[in-house]
């Protein structure tokens, strides 16, 4: 994927074994692709792409050769999350769909949102790179501590071990 020109609009389809986990959370995504838009790219180097700040936080910064890997995570993610609810800026609840992904430089956490049923789609929100490896019960633990997370719904999934096989290195 080439950031520059081809950085935003749909993507694929959402894979059925996502599907049929968010329908486990009552969530109904049948048909819905992922959606990255310019937004989310600026949001997310804005937020996430200083190496000072990112590595106090225990992360590794975001660059724009970050973007060329949301296709893999989106098809081979090493597991997904759903029925996680998070508080927006306004106040509001928003259902998150999160797809992880381990790799040799670390673990990439992509959050998307619901983005409406006229659109078909889950909007991107969220990616940043944790360093090490993240477990199910470290996520767990990474998303209680935060108080604007409801996850007392949260379910997660592993996708297939030969189709989450990382093909994302570090340079």
């Amino acid at each position: 994927m080439n950031v520059n020109n081809n950085c935003c609009g749909f993507r694929s389809l959402v894979q059925d074994w996502i599907v049929d986990l968010a329908k486990e959370a009552g969530l109904d995504i049948s048909g819905f692709r992922h959606k990255i838009t310019q937004e989310f790219k600026q949001h997310i180097l804005a937020n996430h792409g200083d190496t000072k700040t990112e590595d106090n936080r225990g992360q590794v910064a975001i660059g724009a050769e970050d973007f060329e890997n949301i296709d893999e995570i989106l098809e081979n993610p090493t597991f997904a999350v759903a029925g996680v609810k998070r508080r927006n800026k306004y106040g509001v609840m928003e259902d998150r769909i999160i797809l992880v992904k381990n790799t040799d430089r670390g673990t990439i956490l992509f959050e998307e949102v619901l983005f409406g049923k006229r659109n078909r789609a889950l909007n991107a929100k969220s990616l940043i790179i944790k360093k090490g490896i993240i477990t199910e019960e470290s996520l767990r633990n990474i998303l209680a501590s935060n108080a604007k997370n409801d996850i007392t719904n949260m379910k997660i999934r592993y996708a297939d071990a030969v189709v989450a096989k990382s093909t994302i290195h570090s340079v």
